[in-house]
């Protein structure tokens, strides 16, 4: 992979679309319980950048910073995992169990995503 040069524009595009995100993932913890919104933006978050990175019209290095740099980047919230041990109502193999539920339904929905979005691009 070719080293990116960071410029102005690619740091603009990054803020703006992880902006986006954040405002998203930030509805979505504001509507459901926090264990669902954190399942919820994970999981479809990992399924965006499949498509993201899938997708033909995602592969111009401007739309590629700001959609999964810096929108998808914005809306997931892999990080939170970390928060997870300090929420009283799990215990630790309920915890363990939802970590790597987390992780394997990300990798099957980034997988998904992209087979969807290269499906879209050949037709």
């Amino acid at each position: 992979m070719a080293k990116q040069k960071l410029t102005r524009q690619a740091i603009a595009l990054a803020f703006f679309g992880g902006a986006l995100g954040t405002l998203l993932r930030w509805s979505t913890s504001e509507v459901l319980p926090s264990l669902d919104a954190l399942w919820l933006v994970n999981i479809l978050g990992a399924l965006l950048v499949g498509f993201f990175a899938g997708h033909e019209w995602f592969k111009p290095e401007g739309r590629r910073i700001f959609w999964s740099t810096g929108f998808a980047g914005g809306f997931t919230t892999m990080s939170a995992i970390a928060v997870l041990p300090l929420t009283e109502t799990l215990d630790f193999n309920s915890l363990a169990i939802t970590v790597a539920g987390m992780l394997l339904a990300g990798f099957v929905a980034y997988w998904l995503g992209l087979k969807i979005a290269t499906r879209m691009s050949s037709k």
